[in-house]
């Protein structure tokens, strides 16, 4: 009886002392957790596009060419295309079938010449293959690269050599004995078709060397070089907000147009940058194409909004994206970055190294950063795996860190070009990128 009454008892005690040890464990987390926060930030990727979009103006010397006749014009010329004094720029048939079989001969008359390239036996004598493959799989590694360029004209080269070479490849392996049925079909599609693209009513020729554009938009004769080193930001506004209005008066009898040199103007309204100075060498890229084309700057001058400026550049490329339309959402090219944002506030030095206090579990230790990029009120460290190294999701603390809190470590090694000085007492000091 007594032993069953002891147990119950030393039951209890034990039930007790526990209840006691973890209200005990529990209530010192508590505390701890109410009066040991940090003011912390998550490291985080960031990344920092420069460049400057703005609304550019293409400008030239340029001269209509007019024409008084009627009909159907067809141009015989891409736009941006060289021409001579003499050549005929355009022809002008009586009805739009008449010219759409000029160009579809074109094509036909293409065809066959490869389909007869292909199967002649100057061609086919002399190559295996495997030389065959090797070639489809150069012109196809070409194709990707104009394709990711924005060179559509190599594009369609490249194109055009493929299917060469395929045609090739399919007499040499077996695949197609010959191609007479197909090109006796083309020949006769393309004898109907000169039939009716020989009917030309007239001709359109170059009065002139240079290049040529087949569309005027009513600032031909307003606008020129020496006009687009003066132009304001009203006057620039003015154009962009004005060109399909302007255009709407172009003349009747205008047909397209002629400039003697393939260098332009771009002139903008940006904000003011440093980095945009005369002189200075920059890329830039239309909202219409993924080819990046060489600038350089020509004239920065002050705009009439504060903290503007209009700048004229100077583009020495010429194709149809950068002729075909006076006004072009555009944008100037710098260098991107990316990696771990850091507040300014947070940086502290350490042993002669910059970098920053984290928090690892209960611990508080110093890591380094690798500064790649300095903004406002923030920099941007290298994305790193070195564990020494500020890592992705590192708790970094935004608060002073006393000395006594710190987990002992060896100092760090400073970096080689690092000459900045730390504080007296070899902890911490606060120091602003």
């Amino acid at each position: 009886m007594r032993s069953g009454l002891f147990n119950k008892i030393t039951a209890r005690v034990l039930v007790l002392l526990i209840t006691v040890l973890f209200v005990i464990i529990i209530g010192g987390q508590i505390y701890r957790y109410m009066n040991d926060r940090h003011d912390t930030m998550e490291a985080a990727l960031c990344t920092i596009n420069e460049d400057i979009a703005f609304e550019g103006v293409i400008i030239r010397d340029e001269r209509e060419i007019d024409y008084g006749g009627e009909g159907v014009i067809s141009y015989t010329y891409p736009d941006g295309s060289k021409v001579s004094k003499g050549d005929t720029v355009a022809k002008i048939f009586s009805s739009t079938e008449e010219a759409f079989a000029e160009k579809r001969l074109n094509k036909v008359t293409d065809e066959i010449d490869m389909l007869e390239k292909a199967q002649s036996p100057g061609t086919i004598n002399y190559v295996s293959p495997e030389s065959i493959s090797r070639k489809i799989d150069d012109h196809y590694k070409q194709l990707i690269v104009c394709s990711n360029s924005g060179d559509y004209e190599g594009f369609a080269e490249q194109k055009q050599n493929i299917s060469l070479v395929l045609n090739i490849y399919n007499i040499l392996s077996g695949i197609s004995a010959n191609y007479d049925e197909r090109i006796a079909i083309l020949n006769k599609d393309a004898d109907y078709l000169r039939a009716q693209a020989d009917r030309v009513k007239d001709s359109i020729k170059a009065s002139e060397t240079g290049y040529f554009v087949s569309f005027c938009d009513g600032y031909e004769s307003r606008l020129t070089t020496e006009k687009a080193m003066t132009l304001t930001q009203s006057e620039i506004e003015e154009i962009i907000n004005g060109a399909d209005a302007v255009k709407q008066g172009v003349s009747e009898n205008a047909v397209g147009k002629m400039f003697d040199d393939y260098t332009c103007y771009i002139v903008g309204v940006i904000d003011e940058d440093p980095r945009v100075a005369e002189e200075a060498s920059l890329r830039l890229m239309l909202d219409s194409s993924d080819k990046v084309y060489d600038v350089t700057v020509v004239s920065v001058k002050k705009a009439d909004e504060e903290g503007k400026s209009v700048v004229v550049l100077s583009c020495d490329s010429l194709d149809e994206y950068i002729c075909t339309q006076r006004v072009q959402s555009m944008q100037l090219l710098f260098d991107e970055y990316s990696g771990i944002m850091v507040p300014s506030t947070a940086i502290r030095f350490r042993g002669g190294q910059k970098g920053v206090y984290v928090i690892l579990g209960e611990n508080i230790t110093f890591k380094k950063i690798d500064e790649i990029y300095n903004g406002d009120g923030f920099v941007i460290s290298r994305n790193t795996a070195q564990e020494d190294h500020l890592l992705l999701y590192d708790q970094i603390l935004l608060e002073v860190v006393n000395e006594q809190d710190v987990q002992q470590q060896p100092e760090p090694e400073p970096d080689d070009a690092d000459t900045d000085e730390v504080s007296s007492d070899g902890g911490e000091s606060e120091k602003d990128s």
